[in-house]
C-alpha cells in the first residue's frame, strides 16, 4: 500500500493557484495509504471516558498512528514558503482545514466560474466538445445558488455553442445536457468525416471516404 501512494505525485503547494489539484491529489494519496478517515471521522475517546473493552486501548493506537501518518503526508506536500504556517497543528485535520481556510474559497471560486462560464462560452478556437465540457465543470465549480440547472445550462450552449440548426434539433423536445452531448458528437463526428474526405478525396468506385479507386477492393 505504501508503495502505491509513492505514484500519486502531488506538486508541492505554494499558493491558491495550484489548491484546487493539489487538494484532489492529496486525497488520492490519503485514501490509498489508507489514512484519510481521520480527516472526517472522530477520533475514539480518551482513555477511562467511557467502559473500556479489549480493543479500545488499540484503536487509540491505531487513530494516533493513522493521524500521525495523515498529518506528515500533509505536511510533506507544502512547499517551503508556506510549510512554517501549517507545521504548528498538532493533528491532520487542523493542519488539513487550516490550508482550506487559506486557499478553499469556495465563494470566490464561485464567482469566478461563473464569470468564466460566460465569457468563456462567447468565444471560438477550442473544439466543441471541450467547449461543452469545460461548461459543465465551470457551472459544476459554482454554488448550488448560482449554478444553472441541466435544462438552463443546455439552454445557454443552445444559444451561444452551437449552431442554429442544431439548437433547433435540441429545443424540439425538452432540452437536457444529454442532447447537447448526442448533437455535439455527431456533429463532431461529421466534422471529421468531411475533413477526411477534404485530405483523402473519395474513392470514385465505391464514393467511400479514405482510400483511392486504385486501392478500393470492390
Amino acid at each position: 500500500m505504501a508503495a502505491a501512494a509513492t505514484n500519486v505525485n502531488v506538486k508541492p503547494l505554494n499558493g491558491a493557484e495550484g489548491y484546487l489539484r493539489w487538494k484532489e491529489s492529496m486525497l488520492l494519496r490519503l485514501h490509498t495509504v489508507g489514512v484519510a478517515h481521520v480527516l472526517s471521522d472522530e477520533p475514539p475517546p480518551p482513555a477511562g471516558v467511557e467502559e473500556e473493552d479489549g480493543d479500545a486501548a488499540a484503536r487509540r493506537r491505531m487513530w494516533a498512528r493513522d493521524d500521525a501518518v495523515c498529518r506528515g503526508h500533509i505536511l510533506a506536500a507544502l512547499s517551503d514558503r508556506i510549510f512554517p504556517d501549517y507545521v504548528r497543528h498538532r493533528t491532520a485535520r487542523d493542519a488539513w482545514d487550516a490550508v482550506a481556510r487559506t486557499y478553499d474559497n469556495a465563494d470566490a471560486a464561485s464567482a469566478v466560474a461563473q464569470r468564466m462560464l460566460y465569457d468563456d462560452l462567447a468565444l471560438d478556437g477550442a473544439p466543441l466538445l471541450e467547449r461543452i465540457a469545460r461548461a459543465e465543470a465551470l457551472n459544476a465549480a459554482t454554488r448550488v445558488t448560482l449554478s444553472l440547472s441541466d435544462a438552463e445550462l443546455a439552454e445557454l450552449l443552445c444559444q451561444t455553442v452551437l449552431p442554429a440548426n442544431a439548437a433547433a434539433a435540441i429545443r424540439s423536445g425538452a432540452a437536457t445536457m444529454r442532447d447537447v452531448w448526442r448533437v455535439a458528437r455527431i456533429m463532431e463526428a461529421q466534422r471529421v468525416r468531411r475533413e477526411d474526405e477534404a485530405l483523402h478525396g473519395k474513392c470514385r468506385k465505391c464514393g467511400r471516404s479514405r482510400h483511392h479507386g486504385c486501392n478500393c477492393m470492390r
